[in-house]
């Protein structure tokens, strides 16, 4: 359970506002976090964090959106299996052609 939900809040308890390595802050953070989910490498890590996602400048709830992991099993089925063997498919045949 999260108490401190503000940023001022936290500083004024002695704690330090921070945000998760891997974020839709801005389209870099995005794009490098669907990678990270479509290599399947701590995936329902990052879903998680979506899950207690709040309004902007707020801090976590759980379980406050729960209806974010449908996105992320979406594109778990559409862009880790599907675009990331199709990339890799390409790859193959460039290097196979040299």
């Amino acid at each position: 359970m999260y108490i401190l939900h503000t940023q001022p809040e936290c500083e004024f308890a002695g704690g330090e506002w921070m945000t998760y390595d891997h974020n839709f802050d801005n389209a870099l953070n995005g794009f490098v976090t669907l990678f990270v989910v479509s290599s399947l490498e701590g995936w329902p890590d990052i879903a998680m964090q979506a899950i207690e996602i709040t309004d902007q400048d707020k801090g976590p709830k759980k379980e406050n959106s729960k209806g974010h992991i449908f996105f992320f099993i979406v594109f778990i089925l559409i862009g880790s299996f599907f675009f990331l063997n199709f990339f890799i498919g390409v790859l193959f045949m460039k290097f196979n052609d040299a």
